[in-house]
């Protein structure tokens, strides 16, 4: 007796009805280029380039409508459905970069040739200076090995297939879009890499020291907000390039459980230390030598840290206060504190590279859609004739 989930005719059937669902939704929601500022103003070899992204995004696009998704998750898992709308979306990013390449790609001994173009010499001369700058002096045969290898990483981000994310991140985009994600996004970077939930709330300057766990978080983000805009968007670039490539051998993970939230938890254990009255009122040097590596807060003007399961308050702030009305005020504020703790976003995991993408207000997906639009309308206007 024939299996009726693989038959042919059931098979046949699906297929039909699922190539038809597509080709509606996909008409529907084609991009209009006419709409695209300065359309007519491009070479037809740019305009039939920047058709195919387009193409590409309606295709990832239709992938999400309801009349799509219900005959994909028949076989497959919804979060496979959004890695391949995700794969699609980066294989913009690729041809976007790949438009925006100023030199066709060099050999490695070539690009090291003194007698190429100004353009190139000019980024192999920066290359090697920060190289020489990072060893410093070379003076034994590891230091040299190192200095070869910071050189060739140099000339693999500039003249490889693999960069083109990063021409796209550095190129294409324009200056404000740029701006935004080396201000918004960041690559939370860890060994182990702890799921956290919620990382869109660990902004810059972020400071805990409560635990191991939250000490290494820390030190994450200071690591982040040291890099500058170039720094950060080559990170964001090699990151997604990463992903993209993992996304080329099949290799889908399953969506992160995540474990604890490094804001609202810590507020959650005050909350719980004021209830069960683990106070300590300080003076001045004591609360200096205890409270040095805890999580500092302030409250009404009053001083406080949260460290070892015990708040210790600054005692000259509330000499002159009701102290059991200030509890109750900052219970009641800690709680908001708690409330507020769900972050709007996404948090792409990449354990590979024991790396995590964190996004504010939108999925990946989403933003991956922005930003290409972004920079196709950048393109258009940096190539117009």
């Amino acid at each position: 007796m024939q299996d009726p989930i693989t038959s042919g005719s059931l098979i046949d059937k699906v297929t039909e009805e699922y190539e038809l669902s597509v080709e509606k939704i996909t008409t529907s929601k084609m991009h209009e280029v006419e709409q695209l500022p300065n359309w007519d103003r491009i070479d037809r070899s740019l305009q039939i380039k920047i058709q195919s992204v387009l193409r590409r995004i309606n295709l990832a696009n239709t992938l999400t409508e309801e009349e799509v998704t219900k005959w994909i998750t028949v076989t497959n898992e919804a979060f496979e459905v959004s890695a391949l709308q995700t794969y699609l979306l980066l294989t913009c990013l690729n041809m976007l970069g790949e438009l925006n390449k100023v030199d066709p790609p060099l050999s490695f001994l070539a690009w090291l040739d003194t007698s190429n173009s100004s353009s190139i010499k000019s980024l192999r001369d920066e290359a090697i200076t920060k190289s020489i700058n990072s060893i410093g002096s070379i003076d034994d045969q590891a230091k040299a090995v190192k200095l070869i290898k910071s050189v060739f990483a140099q000339y693999r981000l500039n003249n490889s297939i693999e960069s083109n994310f990063f021409y796209f991140f550095t190129d294409a985009l324009d200056s404000d879009t740029q701006n935004w994600i080396s201000s918004n996004c960041w690559i939370y970077q860890d060994n182990p890499l702890e799921k956290w939930a919620n990382l869109q709330n660990v902004k810059e300057g972020y400071s805990n020291l409560t635990s191991p766990e939250n000490k290494r978080l820390t030190n994450a983000r200071k690591r982040w907000d040291a890099l500058d805009s170039y720094q950060k968007l080559y990170e964001v670039s090699q990151f997604l390039e990463a992903l993209f490539n993992q996304y080329n051998v099949c290799m889908v993970n399953p969506p992160v459980k995540f474990e604890k939230d490094p804001i609202s938890k810590v507020w959650k254990d005050i909350d719980i230390a004021v209830a069960e009255h683990r106070l300590n009122y300080l003076s001045n040097n004591l609360f200096n030598q205890l409270g040095g590596d805890g999580q500092k807060f302030r409250f009404n003007e009053v001083r406080c840290v949260y460290k070892d399961d015990e708040l210790y308050i600054l005692e000259t702030d509330v000499k002159d206060r009701d102290r059991d009305n200030w509890l109750k005020k900052l219970q009641e504020w800690l709680k908001t504190k708690i409330d507020a703790g769900k972050a709007h976003g996404d948090t792409v995991f990449l354990f590979s590279r024991s790396q995590a993408l964190v996004i504010p207000e939108k999925t990946l997906p989403a933003i991956l859609e922005n930003w290409i639009d972004a920079a196709i309308k950048n393109v258009i206007a940096k190539k117009q004739y």
